[in-house]
């Protein structure tokens, strides 16, 4: 039986294989170096990912930019810019650069937007059970830490509804009602004392005709919303073994209206008169609001009196000016006696 010889291979086969095989290698290398970030790759490479929310927050612009898209967007939605929603959103691990941060955000607001995070007031305790709470606690809370947006601009530009119209989100309308309804509630609160019953505001309401509906809504739901939003605060307090419901101002409120508001609004409404009227005005508006002179309030000039060391006096006062007028009365009858 005739051999089988196999046909040898050609020497230049060998060669081309391993040239084929090194540039395969060389396409995985740079496919391989594209896929873990080369020029084509759109993945960030700041620590963020495709949400813009990851642990480590990414550098100082991009957090931000990050915070003031927060700011602008709790704005939008009425809420409060909380300092827990600024290290969970925008911080991430890297808290300690709150304070960076926050400044960045500061300066870019007042630049681009003409706003500013201003921050809220602490809330009052007036019920018993909110004080007795306040003691047992063992850190006293000196701040919010939430903040609002409020405009730097001037009051120039304030008057003018072409630079400042009302927001067009629902409607124009829409929000100028709800800002003209809330301003007026606030309004009434702060001239009655800072705090108001549900009945007196329901008496007051009725004059306006927005007791049971308003423009909006119920008058009912709106009110839960002055209080969701922070305009109002709905106080219940059974203590007296009645329960007694009240409605004071709230952070939002003070902020975005305060005292400044409350006397533009009653001024608009009653300041058409002389230069004379005008000064009464000022005057009954500050009694109203409770500003003593030098701009304190009675709770801050009676705070300010108790660190001095002097001490009102319980009890009604008229009775002392009472008992003064008395004595005048006495005086001048025994000066009448003695003449006859």
């Amino acid at each position: 039986m005739p051999l089988v010889r196999k046909r040898r291979a050609p020497a230049g086969d060998g060669a081309d294989r391993s040239s084929s095989e090194d540039g395969a290698r060389r396409r995985r290398q740079r496919s391989s170096s594209s896929d873990a970030g080369g020029p084509a790759d759109n993945t960030p490479t700041n620590g963020l990912d495709a949400s813009g929310a990851d642990g480590d927050g990414g550098s100082s612009e991009q957090m931000v930019k990050k915070l003031v898209r927060l700011a602008l967007a709790s704005e939008y939605a009425r809420q409060p810019i909380r300092r827990a929603d600024i290290g969970t959103k925008v911080l991430g691990h890297q808290g300690r650069q709150f304070k960076q941060v926050f400044n960045g955000a500061q300066n870019e607001l007042r630049r681009v937007f003409g706003m500013e995070m201003t921050e809220l007031p602490m809330r009052e305790k007036i019920t018993i059970s909110q004080r007795r709470a306040a003691q047992r606690t063992e850190k006293t809370a000196t701040s919010s830490k939430a903040y609002i947006l409020t405009s730097t601009l001037g009051d120039i530009y304030h008057a003018d509804d072409a630079i400042l119209p009302p927001p067009k989100v629902p409607t124009a309308q829409a929000e100028a009602t709800y800002v003209g309804l809330y301003t007026f509630i606030i309004s009434v609160i702060s001239l009655s004392g800072g705090s108001i019953g549900e009945a007196k505001l329901e008496r007051y309401l009725k004059r306006t005709n927005a007791d049971q509906y308003t423009p909006l809504d119920k008058t009912e739901k709106v009110l839960q919303r002055l209080c969701k939003e922070g305009y109002l605060v709905k106080v219940k307090d059974s203590s007296g073994g009645e329960e007694v419901v009240e409605y004071m101002v709230g952070p939002r409120g003070k902020v975005e209206i305060g005292e400044a508001g409350v006397a533009g609004l009653v001024k608009k409404v009653y300041g058409d008169g002389g230069a004379d009227d005008e000064d009464d005005l000022e005057a009954r508006i500050q009694r109203s609001l409770g500003v003593e002179e030098g701009g304190l309030t009675r709770k801050d000039k009676q705070k300010s009196d108790g660190e001095g060391g002097t001490t009102r006096p319980r009890g009604r006062p008229r009775r002392a000016a009472g008992g003064a007028a008395e004595e005048e009365d006495d005086e001048e009858e025994e000066e009448e006696s003695e003449d006859g």
